[in-house]
């Protein structure tokens, strides 16, 4: 939406701007004097409309009762530690803001960040970057969206996202702990070239977000399995 209105802001500048250049010769010709500072008015009224109405659409929604999806939303502050084999991973939750979560992820020396946006019945994925490793002073609002949210959840239209609900009244035990009416859901991917087929749960607790995966590499009779699991929390 923001690459959509920056294109229509800059439509609507060129064409005041051909605008301008008419009628500043008309006025000239009339007048002796130019029509620039009206346009220049109009202009910064236009583009200030435009930032207005692009800051409105991107302005985060205040969840006061969450339901459905945003039960499912880590809190503020929340760092969850996970297993990976032998390694580890660090999901810290650095702010929160209305319905969108921005989260570090730090697995080795590697970090991610990213902001997701949860409603009723959906998770996007906004930002997802590598690119801001070791920076700490970093925020939402600071932050570029990807040109298209990524639809990570859906359950209006399941078949649309890349994971399909299972289940939303789970209980699962982990090293952390049992968590009730744990969200499940799953994607499959087939391979174009071989028989592979590779099928991969998440479960979600409410308040906590993330909590494990579970993933099948099956290639005939062979198959791998290996699994992100959740083992302490604070």
């Amino acid at each position: 939406m923001k690459k959509f209105s920056g294109l229509l802001l800059s439509a609507v500048i060129l064409g005041g701007c051909g605008t301008a250049v008419t009628d500043s010769a008309e006025d000239d010709k009339v007048n002796g004097t130019g029509g620039t500072e009206t346009t220049e008015t109009e202009a910064a009224e236009t583009e200030a409309t435009e930032t207005d109405v692009e800051s409105t659409e991107n302005a985060p929604i205040e969840v006061t009762d969450p339901t459905g999806m945003q039960l499912y939303m880590p809190e503020l502050g929340l760092v969850k530690n996970f297993q990976v084999e032998e390694f580890k991973l660090t999901r810290e939750v650095l702010e929160v803001s209305g319905n969108k979560v921005l989260e570090e992820i730090t697995f080795g020396e590697a970090t991610t960040v990213e902001v997701t946006e949860w409603t009723e019945s959906s998770m996007n994925m906004l930002i997802e970057t590598s690119e801001l490793e070791g920076e700490r002073d970093i925020s939402i609002e600071g932050l570029v969206p990807m040109d298209a949210p990524v639809v990570m959840i859906d359950e209006a239209n399941s078949t649309e996202g890349e994971w399909i609900v299972t289940s939303n009244g789970e209980t699962l035990e982990t090293q952390a702990g049992t968590f009730e009416d744990v969200l499940v859901v799953e994607q499959v991917l087939k391979s174009e070239s071989s028989d592979q087929v590779t099928t991969m749960t998440r479960y979600f607790a409410p308040g906590l977000g993330f909590i494990q995966e579970k993933t099948v590499v099956a290639n005939g009779d062979d198959k791998q399995e290996s699994v992100v699991e959740l083992v302490s929390y604070k």
